[in-house]
């Protein structure tokens, strides 16, 4: 049997669910969460957006590499990636390392009705910029070690990622092991 991860990686575009359900999914594990966007607002003091139109995408990229090696220290942590973060393929390994991969799929359709088009997600300019970008970064989003679909509530999508990383899902208990 091998072993059970350290970390679940939640990766998949913008708005597929992944801090939403990565707080369900750690409450349910009784782990720690973080959404990796957040914590680089937190540590540079801008928005994501700000941080693309000051610095460019490269340097936000670096950052999430950066991220993605410290988070790999790291157990018992729910880790909602950036939505470009897997399509990296430094950051992808960094955040395969020891860890889960859950890529959270959503049709187009879902995601075009789950984000407004305000300016706040610096990609997600227009619906064909949305179009494109997904279809650039879903053969990465394959890579995933685990594929669930998110039409489903987010506590409905965490207990089956649990079930299917840590055995029969609705009995986790701290630590992702099953109760007696």
């Amino acid at each position: 049997m091998t072993e059970p991860p350290r970390r679940v990686v939640l990766v998949g575009f913008m708005g597929s669910g992944k801090s939403t359900v990565g707080a369900h999914l750690a409450g349910r594990l009784g782990w720690a969460m973080l959404d990796m966007d957040t914590r680089i607002e937190e540590e540079s003091g801008l928005r994501v957006g700000e941080i693309f139109r000051r610095r460019g995408e490269a340097f936000f990229r670096e950052q999430e590499r950066r991220l993605a090696l410290v988070l790999g220290a790291r157990d018992r942590l729910v880790v909602a990636a950036g939505g470009g973060a897997f399509a990296a393929p430094a950051t992808r390994e960094a955040l395969r390392r020891g860890a889960a991969t859950v890529w959270l799929r959503c049709g187009l359709e879902t995601i075009l009705g789950r984000i407004v088009l305000d300016g706040s997600r610096p990609l997600a300019s227009s619906r064909e910029t949305i179009r494109r970008l997904l279809a650039e970064r879903e053969p990465s989003y394959r890579l995933a070690d685990l594929t669930v679909d998110t039409l489903r509530s987010p506590a409905a999508v965490a207990l089956e990622i649990a079930g299917c990383l840590f055995g029969g899902g609705a009995g986790q208990g701290p630590g992702g092991r099953a109760e007696e």
